[in-house]
């Protein structure tokens, strides 16, 4: 994924209930390309959301309320645990949900090898990964795995205490995007937590590329306005 000039936004989703991921999947129907929805298994973070458990089911489901849009897994979960079976169900599991494009975080798993031999599949090539860092990373840990895998984008986490919503974003964010800017100029950028449309601009001056935002979104008393508005910073 190249940089690009114009803002790309993304509809951040988590939630608990299935019928609140559709509804507001629905919400943002044809006013953007992407949306997000969050995985959170209750491990990798303190929180649990739909699918935390892995069963393919639930991505099957995601997959049926998503044929209108691209669908972006960010998933936060803690593929290592020695449970048999645990890291590669997980795999397939995403699978099945047919997404665009999964995020998979810098510390939830040391088996980025087999990661990447999986969605080098015929079945899988075409889902773009992306690398989730998180603010407590360090620029070495996140150097290592860039200079050995083709990661097709980054995503910083705005907030430091990720798997939650709501939060007000991180004043240390914008210096580590920029600090990763001058190291990996092409580097296609998201960021997600804390993204506001009042902290947009600094952090498009920062470098970023699209902006995955929840309450920032949902919140707002317009959500097509507000999507317009993230769009022209």
């Amino acid at each position: 994924m190249k940089r690009k000039k114009t803002n790309d936004v993304v509809p951040a989703i988590l939630e608990k209930n299935f019928s609140k991921i559709e509804e507001k999947i629905k919400k943002v129907n044809n006013l953007t390309k992407n949306v997000q929805v969050d995985i959170c298994d209750g491990k990798f973070v303190k929180s649990k959301t739909f699918a935390s458990a892995g069963c393919e089911e639930s991505f099957l489901r995601l997959r049926k309320i998503s044929k209108n849009t691209n669908l972006e897994l960010d998933v936060m979960v803690n593929l290592d645990m020695k449970i048999k079976g645990r890291f590669e169900k997980w795999l397939n599991s995403i699978s099945k949900a047919k997404p665009a494009r999964v995020i998979f975080h810098l510390d939830s798993t040391k088996r980025w090898d087999e990661v990447f031999d999986f969605f080098k599949k015929k079945e899988n090539k075409n889902i773009k990964i992306g690398l989730g860092i998180k603010i407590q990373n360090k620029q070495k840990e996140i150097n290592k795995l860039l200079q050995k895998y083709k990661f097709d984008y980054v995503q910083f986490m705005g907030i430091e205490k990720i798997g939650f919503g709501g939060q007000k974003i991180s004043p240390k964010v914008y210096t580590k995007i920029k600090n990763f800017v001058k190291k990996y100029p092409q580097m296609y950028i998201q960021v997600d937590g804390g993204v506001k449309i009042e902290n947009a601009s600094k952090l498009k001056k920062a470098g970023v590329c699209s902006f995955a935002a929840g309450s920032g979104i949902y919140k707002s008393e317009n959500i097509k306005k507000r999507i317009s508005e993230f769009k022209k910073v």
